[in-house]
């Protein structure tokens, strides 16, 4: 199975930023964050069915304090994340 990325769920990620962390080590974050997106989705393939109103019809995990909604293609050889929220975050 592949695994896709949508505009928005690239921009999510581009846009965590720490106070705590360097750029590198942030950066570091987002690399190891999304690899643990993917295999994640890929173990579970379908998990929580959400409920959340924008994003109706996809499936949400958590990782860290992370929303990822993302979807399959009918054939469910491609996963496509469609986005990456912070919990604190509210849905636009």
């Amino acid at each position: 199975m592949k695994v896709g990325w949508t505009k928005a769920a690239r921009k999510s990620l581009r846009s965590i930023q720490s106070i705590h962390f360097t750029r590198e080590q942030t950066k570091r974050y987002q690399i190891e964050l999304v690899k643990r997106i993917e295999q994640k989705v890929v173990t579970l393939l379908e998990s929580t069915p959400t409920q959340d109103t924008p994003w109706n019809g996809t499936y949400r995990l958590f990782i860290d304090k992370y929303k990822v909604y993302y979807s399959f293609s009918s054939d469910k050889q491609l996963c496509l994340v469609e986005a990456v929220w912070h919990q604190r975050q509210h849905l636009e």
